[in-house]
C-alpha cells in the first residue's frame, strides 16, 4: 500500500476519500492536543533541552514529507564546506532496523560495494553517506549521537535532518521548509504534524512550493529570512560492475520508463522525468522509506520486459543495488536543491556557527 488513499483523505476526493477523514478527524484533535502540551512543556522548561558545543542547525518542515529535506540538508552541508567548516549530519534512520547510535563514514561515492551492505541505519543516512560522501550519525536520542561525534573529531557545525519537531535539542538556526502542502488538518486527518501558528518558532523559511500562498502567509516577516527554492534533475546514474557512472538527461529523451519509488510525494519525481521527455509507460510506487524484498525486485523486473530503462530515486538506489538487473537498465535520477540567493542563506548560518565558536572560546 502506498500513499494514496490517504491523500485522497486529506483532499476530500470521492466519498470514500471523505468518509475516511471524518474518520480521521477525531484522532487530529487528540493528536493537536497532544503537540500542543508537548511543546508548551518545551517552552516553559519543563521538558529540558540538551546542548552541544558546536553550532546545530536544524533543517525540518510543518508536513509530512515532499518539501526536499533531505536534497536542502546536502545542499548546505556542501556549501558550508566549500567554505571550510567541518559539518556533520544527524538523523535519527527512520526505520532503521537496529537500535542504539551508527556513525556512517564518507563513502567512496564511486563504488557499487560502498552501498552493497546491510541497511540498519536507514535509507536516507545511507544515501548521504555513501552517495554524497557526508559524515552522518544516526540514532533516536540526537544529543548522544552528535556527543559521540564530536568525540571522533572537532566540528564546527552539525545539521540536524529533520528537526523542527526535535526539541530535546537546542539549536542555533532553524531553517524550516514549506512546500505544496500550506493548507490542511493536522495529522492523520491532514498532512500537519504542527498548527501553522509552530511558523514563529523557525528563524529562515524556504519556500520549495506553494510560493504565492506562503508569501501571503508569511508577510510582515523580515525578507532577509524568507527564501525560496526548488528540485532540479542534475543527472542520472547507475552503476557498471562495481563503479558508479553517471548518464546525462538526455538518456530519458523518448526512452520507456518503468518509474519505482518508495518517496512520500513521487509526483515531482514523475514531473522531472517527464521534462525530460522520458515516457512513464508504468509506475511502481512504495511505501515511504520501503526496503524491497526479492519478491518486490522479481515484480519489478516482470514490469520491466518491455520498457528501455528503470527509473528510481537516489534512497531507492542504495536499497535496489543490491539485486541483479540487466547492464545500464536500471539508473536513478539525482536532484539537488536550488535556492534563490542561497549564499545569503549560507551567510546566515555561517554567521552562526561564528558566534557560537566565539562563545565557546570565550568559556
Amino acid at each position: 500500500m502506498n500513499g494514496t488513499w490517504i491523500r485522497r483523505a486529506w483532499d476530500h476526493k470521492g466519498l470514500w476519500g471523505f468518509l475516511i477523514w471524518l474518520f480521521l478527524l477525531p484522532l487530529s484533535f487528540l493528536y493537536g492536543l497532544g503537540v500542543r502540551v508537548r511543546n508548551l512543556a518545551y517552552s516553559l522548561g519543563w521538558a529540558p533541552t540538551k546542548n552541544l558545543p558546536c553550532a546545530v542547525i536544524s533543517v525540518g518542515n510543518l508536513t509530512a514529507g515532499g518539501t526536499g529535506k533531505t536534497p536542502t540538508v546536502l545542499w548546505l552541508a556542501q556549501e558550508l564546506e566549500k567554505r571550510g567548516c567541518r559539518v556533520a549530519i544527524l538523523s535519527r534512520g527512520y526505520k532503521k532496523t537496529t537500535g542504539g547510535t551508527m556513525i556512517l563514514d564518507r563513502g567512496s561515492q564511486k563504488s557499487r560495494s560502498s552501498l552493497d551492505e546491510s541497511f540498519d541505519a536507514g535509507d536516507e543516512p545511507m544515501m548521504m553517506a555513501r552517495i554524497f560522501g557526508q559524515k552522518v550519525g544516526v540514532g533516536k536520542k540526537r544529543h548522544e549521537v552528535g556527543e559521540r561525534m564530536l568525540r571522533k573529531g572537532e566540528l564546527d557545525a552539525v545539521i540536524l535532518d529533520d528537526g523542527f519537531q526535535h526539541l530535546q535539542l537546542s539549536r542555533d538556526i532553524d531553517l524550516l521548509l514549506l512546500g505544496s502542502d500550506w493548507k490542511g488538518w493536522l495529522l492523520p486527518a491532514g498532512p500537519f504534524r504542527e498548527p501553522r501558528s509552530a511558523l514563529r518558532r523557525a528563524s529562515l523559511y524556504l519556500v520549495t512550493g506553494s510560493r504565492e500562498r506562503w508569501e501571503t502567509l508569511l508577510r510582515g516577516r523580515p525578507q532577509a529570512v524568507v527564501f525560496f527554492g526548488s528540485l532540479e534533475a542534475k543527472a542520472l546514474f547507475g552503476f557498471e560492475g562495481e563503479q558508479r557512472k553517471e548518464y546525462p538527461l538526455g538518456v530519458l529523451d523518448r526512452s520507456r520508463i518503468l518509474a519505482v519509488s518508495a518517496i512520500a510525494n513521487p509526483g515531482p519525481f514523475y514531473r522531472m522525468i517527464h521534462d525530460w521527455e522520458g515516457e512513464i509507460v508504468d509506475s511502481m510506487e512504495f511505501p515511504d522509506h520501503h526496503l524491497y524484498s526479492t519478491e518486490d525486485w522479481q515484480r519489478i523486473n516482470r514490469a520491466a520486459r518491455d520498457v528501455d530503462l528503470i527509473v528510481t530515486t537516489e534512497k531507492d538506489m542504495v536499497k535496489l543495488v543490491r539485486f541483479p538487473f540487466a547492464r545500464e537498465k536500471l539508473l536513478a535520477l539525482r536532484v539537488e536543491m536550488v535556492v534563490e540567493d542561497g549564499a545569503s542563506l549560507v551567510a546566515v548560518v555561517e554567521n552562526a556557527i561564528q558566534a557560537k565558536r566565539g562563545n565557546a572560546q570565550l568559556r
